[in-house]
């Protein structure tokens, strides 16, 4: 293991342990929301557990992950995708799953036990220098794994103790290959936990230090600051749960609007293989349709590439509408129950039925990769039309584009996405709302001062570097008792 490595490890230990260990303090944030431009909110999504029956290799096909392991994934799968403009890449399930169990958040343990060598090894070597650029850009790289909570066989003793060392070295281990890959974390079924449990400040510790985290799926209200994360969802899951649209889920769910850092969108039931026109057609309707509401889509470019769609078509005139300034045009960054409580159905079975609920879902799509029976794991727990002009709760209202500005959600005063002046055309006190340059983030502290603590660029900063930023910017406060 080369010293980066053992860099990035470190500072994620120390600073996690600190915050472990101190059940009172939680990161201060910011919910203001930047939009970011089109380009950099299309993801390249693989299935990678579910794609094969096969208990043996954990549920992951030969297609998927072959015997060249991560590094022929990388060669053979990323670089198409990458040579096709996306540099955002999520990994569902990237160390397999079993069919009696749910999505396991210590999958890569798991995998180590059972000796699947090809999907551990060499995770980090294959994917740290794409992180980094070594396409020629870098890129994000997202890996969704289990929910944390206690159910899961390792974290139930680690929490049982209330030690800190151990949650902490427990939850580490669980994600090693990724941290030292650089990538990002997608968490599923989070929302079912505590906003004020290990796993929350868990992830909470790691995005302060400039690690990303996802979690799944819509928050509820009874746990209402798993808002404060990027949220993914299912497509269709996300409008069927839609309390603005759904009068059963007004009893638990949180709006559109409460969301604070925004919202990424599987879309599912598209497996990436058809090429039919109309297929293709409504694919790109959905995948626009999300962007113009200001979200991410995760979806499967096969069948798009394939039919000779291009990026531009996907995106064309997205920013324009919205007001967001598109930067460099090579740069692409990086439940549904009757009655009135929370569901007690998996997030995943409940999402499914989404996907027959909801009208235009694709029928018909040929399966991902080589034909397979296999089938997407099980999840753990845990909309309307994109019309841009439209004014139901959670729309998107076009702002007419004047300078550079970008574009911000401020949760707090309403759904509605309006475009902000750029710092060099307004002189305000720091009591005005936060402004945005360009595509960046900025805080203004006490004295008055601003900086950046976010670009929207999608490329990854170093990573001591971005722990030193974050060591200067988060500030660490006591809750009431």
């Amino acid at each position: 293991m080369n010293d980066r490595h053992w860099n990035r490890l470190g500072l994620v230990l120390v600073g996690v342990l600190a915050l472990l260990a101190r059940p009172d303090v939680v990161a201060a944030t910011d919910s203001d929301r930047t939009i970011r431009p089109a380009r950099e909110r299309l993801v390249e999504g693989w299935l990678i557990a579910g794609s094969s029956e096969d208990e043996g290799r954990r549920k992951v096909s030969t297609y998927q992950v072959g015997s060249g392991g991560w590094p022929q994934f990388v060669e053979q799968k990323a670089k198409v995708v990458y040579d096709w403009g996306i540099r955002r890449f999520w990994l569902h399930n990237p160390f397999g799953t079993l069919s009696d169990e749910v999505m396991q958040f210590d999958q890569y343990l798991d995998a180590q036990d059972a000796g699947v060598d090809v999907l551990t090894e060499n995770f980090p070597e294959a994917w740290g220098p794409v992180v980094d650029g070594s396409f020629g850009e870098p890129i994000e790289l997202i890996a969704y794994l289990g929910t944390a909570d206690s159910a899961d066989d390792r974290l139930k003793a680690a929490f049982e103790s209330g030690r800190s060392a151990s949650i902490l070295g427990t939850m580490l281990a669980c994600v090693k290959p990724v941290l030292l890959a650089g990538g990002s974390i997608g968490a599923d079924a989070a929302v079912k936990l505590s906003d004020s449990g290990p796993a929350f400040k868990f992830y909470k510790y790691l995005e302060s230090i400039g690690i990303p985290v996802y979690v799944e799926s819509r928050p509820k209200i009874a746990n209402p600051r798993w808002a404060e994360f990027p949220v993914f969802a299912v497509d269709a899951w996300w409008k069927r749960s839609d309390p603005a649209n759904h009068q059963d889920c007004v009893a638990w769910a949180l709006p559109n609007e409460a969301m604070q850092r925004g919202v990424v969108r599987w879309i599912r039931n598209y497996d990436g293989r058809s090429t039919d026109p109309a297929v293709i057609a409504e694919v790109i309707g959905r995948i626009r349709a999300a962007l113009l509401e200001g979200d991410t889509v995760i979806f499967r470019s096969d069948g798009l590439r394939a039919a000779g769609v291009s990026l531009e078509q996907l995106v064309e005139g997205i920013d324009e509408q919205l007001g967001v300034d598109s930067g460099s045009a090579g740069s692409a960054g990086g439940a549904g129950s009757d009655s009135a409580t929370p569901p007690q159905d998996s997030m995943d079975d409940i999402e499914t039925r989404a996907e027959e609920i909801v009208p235009g879902s694709d029928q018909g799509a040929a399966p991902v990769g080589k034909p397979s029976s296999g089938t997407a794991p099980t999840s753990s727990g845990g909309g309307g039309t994109a019309a841009s002009g439209a004014s139901t709760s959670g729309s998107i209202q076009i702002k007419p584009r004047s300078g550079t500005g970008g574009v911000r959600s401020n949760s707090r005063k309403g759904p509605s996405i309006q475009r902000v002046i750029s710092a060099a055309e307004t002189n305000q006190s720091s009591m005005e709302p936060i402004r945005i340059r360009s595509r960046a983030n900025r805080r203004i502290d006490v004295a008055g001062r601003s900086g950046v603590i976010r670009t929207a660029t999608g490329k990854p900063a170093d990573w001591v570097e971005r722990a030193r930023r974050s060591a200067r910017r988060i500030t660490i406060v006591n809750e009431p008792d």
